[in-house]
């Protein structure tokens, strides 16, 4: 066994290097705080379950009141604190709206998180459809008429589960969408994510805990809060024995009080003063400032409204991601980049000199000539063939793109960010699903050229 103290010589830690290194840049990306509020809380307020504490998964005190609170800030009947990501609160939704064995009605853009629930829970799929504009190559949204169909072709399915607002900022029309859904004794249950602030903006009316059964916010997407603070709301008041069985199974046993205390705080700050008019002041400036910029404002009739916080833009001539790069190489840092877009998340906590930055190197990236082709779709068409649960646990081989097609994934393809899969577990690739792929070769679930199949049986 190595002497302790020269283990203690030899232990690099790269990722604090890392993160040092990276210390002083403008953030126009995740979390919502920006590394620019000022937490009242700190590293002497991180305790566990001891006396007085109260404890998360038997909430009886100071984390009961805390959720009553959030409740009320929301005007719902109902909300868990959730200090491990929306991607928990999702399962503990699913588990609370759904039975093994049962189909939800879902559109494609879904984040990786519920195909991840659907194999813990053994749910299947039937899809709404969810193509793109082929004018911008953005996703168009939902027309309830879609909805109504889908429905109409699946009356089997438990309930709907959709994003709203999604990646980019587009708020579905949840008042018409939730009137459809509950007509048809369905439950609805809705991934808003990116939308922990609507409820204190302008936009309050069109956010999902209005119309949603079940809404799952991540507060540190847009709010000030550290990352990993979500949200569980609900409609109605969920039996507390059945809540906290749901809540045992995906939570673990030591949550974050820092991470809890910041999904308060974050709460609290929001109700206080959510500044919406100085996050589109700073929209405009940088459309004004920045000469080369094309702002996506308005993806159309799909969508009951646009999020101002989601600023995404294109610069002739440059991919999306390469816009990225050149401004992470000024220590500017931006959400995403794609072979068109790049993405901004603004936040009234920026400071105008961060704004003022970011106009300064776009404008530095002089435009170029382009010949700009979208694809039709957002998401190839898909073709079911297991149920996700039933792909995961077959035996699996891996296989070189080229060798792929026509095989059955037996594993999530999944560009990061923004977490949409290309390919789910149990769906067949097609050649339409490889493009896409190829176009991502960076992708979780691709190694070596290579993804993981079902196993064929001689």
């Amino acid at each position: 066994m190595p002497d302790s103290s020269d283990t203690a010589t030899k232990v690099r830690r790269p990722l604090y290097e890392r993160l040092t290194s990276l210390r002083g840049g403008v953030n126009f990306a995740m979390p919502g705080h920006k590394n620019r509020v000022e937490f009242d809380f700190s590293a002497a307020d991180d305790i566990t379950e001891f006396t007085g504490a109260d404890n998360l998964l038997d909430p009886k005190d100071c984390l009961l009141e805390a959720q009553r609170e959030i409740a009320a800030a929301y005007g719902v009947a109902q909300s868990v604190i959730v200090p491990a990501g929306s991607t928990t609160g999702i399962k503990i939704a699913l588990y609370l709206a759904t039975s093994p064995g049962d189909t939800l009605l879902i559109q494609r853009n879904a984040h990786i998180s519920l195909f991840h629930a659907a194999v813990e829970l053994d749910l299947d799929f039937e899809y709404i459809e969810c193509a793109a504009d082929p004018s911008n190559g953005l996703y168009r949204g939902l027309d309830p008429a879609e909805l109504v169909r889908a429905l109409d072709a699946h009356p089997e399915v438990r309930g709907v589960f959709l994003t709203s607002p999604d990646y980019f900022g587009g708020i579905l029309r949840l008042k018409e969408i939730a009137e459809i859904v509950h007509a048809r004794g369905k439950v609805l249950i809705v991934d808003e994510a990116h939308g922990a602030h609507l409820a204190f903006s302008s936009l309050a009316s069109v956010s999902a805990v209005n119309f949603a059964d079940y809404t799952v916010q991540s507060l540190h997407k847009t709010a000030p809060a550290l990352t990993g603070a979500a949200l569980l709301h609900m409609r109605r008041r969920e039996e507390r024995a059945r809540l906290l069985k749901g809540m045992r199974l995906f939570m673990s046993t030591s949550p974050s009080y820092l991470v809890m205390a910041s999904s308060e705080y974050a709460v609290a700050n929001m109700a206080r003063d959510w500044d919406e008019a100085r996050v589109v002041r700073m929209r405009k400036q940088l459309i004004e400032r920045v000469f080369a910029i094309k702002v996506v404002e308005n993806r159309g009739e799909g969508f009951a409204a646009e999020d101002p916080v989601k600023f995404l833009f294109r610069i002739p001539g440059w991919r999306g991601e390469d816009v990225v790069s050149a401004l992470a190489e000024k220590g500017i840092y931006l959400e995403m980049g794609d072979a068109h877009y790049a993405l901004a998340i603004l936040s009234p906590y920026h400071t105008d000199e961060d704004v003022s930055k970011l106009a300064e190197a776009l404008n530095r990236l002089t435009p170029r000539d382009e010949d700009i082709v979208f694809h039709g779709g957002a998401y190839p068409a898909e073709e079911k063939v297991l149920r996700p649960r039933e792909a995961f646990f077959k035996e699996t081989e891996s296989v070189a793109l080229s060798n792929a097609a026509g095989r059955i994934a037996a594993e999530n393809i999944t560009p990061y960010p923004p977490g949409i899969p290309i390919v789910i577990y149990g769906e067949r690739v097609t050649e339409g699903i490889l493009k896409r792929i190829e176009e991502n070769r960076d992708a979780i679930g691709i190694e070596d050229g290579e993804i993981a199949v079902v196993k064929e049986e001689l």
